[in-house]
C-alpha cells in the first residue's frame, strides 16, 4: 500500500478479456507519450508484485507544489558546477587558494608551430 491517501490499490475485475499481444521494447523511445495515463490525468503503475498503484492528478499537481518538493535531499555529495556553485579550490596544507595558470584564447593560439 502506498504512503499518498489518494493513491490505492486497484482490485482486478473478473471480466473475461482478451489475451494481450506481446511487443518488444528496445528503447523508451518506443513507448507512447501517454504510457500509464488516462484522459483524465491519472497515472496508474504497478508494483513487481503486481499491484495496481493509482495516483490521481490533482493529489500529483499538490506534491509538486509542497514544500518537500522544493527541498533539495540531505546527503547530496559535493560535485563542483553539479550540486554546488563552482567555487576557488582552497589548498588544504595553507588554507591558500590555488591559482591556475591562464589558459590562451583558441584565437590567440596558432594554428600550426612551425619551426623558421
Amino acid at each position: 500500500m502506498s504512503a499518498s491517501p489518494v493513491a490505492r490499490q486497484a482490485v482486478a475485475q473478473a471480466l473475461p478479456q482478451s489475451i494481450p499481444r506481446r511487443v518488444t521494447i528496445n528503447s523508451p523511445a518506443d513507448l507512447p507519450n501517454d504510457y500509464s495515463t488516462t484522459p483524465g490525468g491519472t497515472l496508474f503503475s504497478t508494483t513487481p508484485g503486481g499491484t495496481r498503484i493509482i495516483y490521481e492528478r490533482t493529489f500529483l499537481m499538490q506534491m509538486r507544489n509542497s514544500p518537500l518538493a522544493k527541498t533539495p535531499p540531505k546527503n547530496l555529495p559535493v560535485i563542483p558546477g553539479v550540486t554546488a556553485k563552482d567555487t576557488e579550490v582552497v589548498h588544504r596544507e595553507n588554507g591558500t587558494i590555488v591559482e591556475e595558470p591562464e589558459k590562451p584564447e583558441p584565437s590567440d593560439l596558432d594554428q600550426f608551430e612551425m619551426d623558421l
